[in-house]
């Protein structure tokens, strides 16, 4: 059952954007740290939707940044995240 869990979420992952491939795990794990404590949530509650954007500029700074759509114990959470992993916002989702 575990596997089956794994694989669908994999499916979800890869399924949400082209960009999702493409993202620095420590990127993600980010996010996912960040959203957790964000919420109050246990470590490893905050999972990625998938959605990713890739190459968003922040406040006229350089591109190459990514965009996670991240759910946080039922919070819809935007994260900001260069590739190198660091946090450049975190916010509610709209």
């Amino acid at each position: 059952m575990k596997h089956l869990a794994i694989a669908g979420i994999a499916l979800l992952l890869s399924a949400g954007a082209s960009a999702a491939a493409d993202i620095p795990q420590v990127a993600v794990d980010t996010c996912l740290k960040h959203a957790d404590a964000y919420t109050g949530a246990a470590a490893g509650t905050a999972k990625s939707t998938g959605n990713v954007e890739a190459d968003v500029s922040w406040f006229g700074g350089p591109g190459g940044n990514f965009r996670l759509a991240v759910d946080a114990g039922g919070t819809a959470l935007s994260c900001v995240v260069s590739p190198d992993g660091k946090l450049i916002a975190l916010a509610p989702a709209n």
